[in-house]
């Protein structure tokens, strides 16, 4: 069953259909030139959709359509970090306790620190990890598939640590669950003390999502489907799609060429690819990428945060937590990996009215808030304009990325009231 929304001619919510058809020029040509196959593009603005259509394919012989189903991967995050805000609501959880207190695992965590000749001590960290580390990407938490990719010498050590001890972050899905992928998390060292560093780390998310199965008494996938996507009436999104719906799965293809994606590639120490999605281990519920959806079930929970924690009369997060998500948590560091934008919970936020100078990374404004899938997925929410743009394609390795953050301008350009 298609996610309800309510469509409209878009001068009824002060949108240009003119500069809106930029939006179908850009499409024309990065399909010529085969920057990705096929997308998907949604905007709405106060509350209801002005523009939403699909382009290309999504398969060989089948036209991508505005009900395709994606491979949402880290824009998961943002739907992890609600589920963590609403235990924080009902009194359950304080966002600046120690997570040992619920995974008792961490109680003696280490930091791994590289002496001269990369020698490789461990020393005890100069306090705990909290929640609100966790949520900020700044726990000292990395990924596999960060292995070398960057300067300090810690990025060539922790992260082949996690690699050697079997650690599953980059969007395998074997059979183990979070209970367990958890407990190998808190065996291994940090690479910065808690609070001193920020890292985009898929490990820190699953580890607030084993927190949400231990504190609420159920499975991830279960607390998600309880709590946020039946509420909001968000009915075609899954960690593992069923079966039959599998042909309606947009196929990932490379960026730059006519050619799909079939099998992992490597990424640091990470072998990622697409075929997760049919996994037949379906037992980890990975809160870090591992959901899929559609653009219309997505756009309900963006608007449901836009509006502050409600979507048609029906509630699942407060204003105030809403506030927590999106505003700076992270101070003078940046998310220096990826866009150089500040951080809140599991959201990128723009500060000024331009993006940070040598970033592509516009989002249409002071307090605009995003975020973004492997497979060239993005969902922007401006408060200043009460817009939610998405945009939905399928390359992986963030290959139609800098396209996507061309229609968020020129969709952001077309609000004229």
């Amino acid at each position: 069953m298609t996610a309800a929304y309510t469509q409209v001619d878009p001068a009824e919510v002060g949108v240009s259909a003119d500069y809106l058809a930029n939006i179908d020029a850009l499409q024309r040509r990065y399909l010529a030139e085969n920057a990705y196959q096929g997308s998907v593009v949604l905007m709405a603005r106060h509350g209801k959709v002005c523009y939403f259509k699909a382009f290309g394919k999504a398969d060989e012989g089948v036209e991508m359509a505005t009900d395709s189903i994606f491979r949402l991967a880290s824009m998961t995050k943002v739907v992890a970090a609600v589920a963590v805000l609403q235990l924080f609501e009902r009194g359950l959880i304080a966002l600046h306790e120690p997570i040992a207190t619920y995974l008792p695992a961490f109680a003696d965590t280490k930091v791994a620190v590289v002496k001269d000749w990369a020698v490789t001590q461990l020393r005890t960290a100069e306090r705990p990890i909290t929640i609100h580390d966790l949520l900020t990407m700044t726990a000292g938490m990395t990924n596999t598939w960060w292995h070398g990719l960057f300067e300090p010498p810690i990025y060539h050590v922790v992260p082949k640590l996690y690699h050697e001890a079997g650690l599953v972050d980059d969007l395998n899905t074997p059979p183990t669950t979070l209970e367990r992928n958890v407990e190998l998390i808190a065996s291994l060292p940090l690479i910065a003390d808690p609070g001193t560093m920020f890292d985009y780390s898929n490990n820190s998310v699953d580890v607030l999502c084993r927190l949400v199965e231990v504190v609420s008494g159920q499975d991830f996938d279960s607390y998600l489907r309880d709590n946020i996507f039946t509420p909001l009436g968000m009915n075609e999104i899954w960690f593992f799609p069923p079966e039959n719906q599998w042909h309606r799965i947009a196929a990932v293809y490379w960026a730059g060429r006519d050619e799909k994606q079939t099998e992992a590639s490597p990424l640091g120490l990470g072998m990622l690819g697409p075929q997760y999605t049919f996994s037949h281990d379906k037992t980890l519920f990975s809160g870090a990428g591992g959901l899929h959806g559609t653009t219309a079930d997505y756009f309900r929970f963006a608007q449901m945060l836009l509006n502050g924690g409600e979507l048609d009369g029906v509630r699942v997060l407060s204003p105030a937590s809403v506030r927590l998500m999106t505003i700076n948590q992270i101070g003078e560091l940046t998310n220096w990996q990826l866009t150089q934008n500040k951080w809140g919970y599991m959201v990128d936020i723009q500060q000024g009215e331009n993006a940070p100078a040598g970033s592509i990374h516009y989002l249409g404004g002071p307090g605009a808030y995003s975020w973004q899938g492997f497979f060239s997925t993005k969902f922007v929410n401006n408060p200043r304009l009460d817009t939610v743009i998405m945009t939905m394609s399928t390359p992986g390795f963030d290959g139609a990325l800098p396209h996507n953050l061309r229609m968020v301008a020129a969709a952001t350009a077309a609000v004229v009231d």
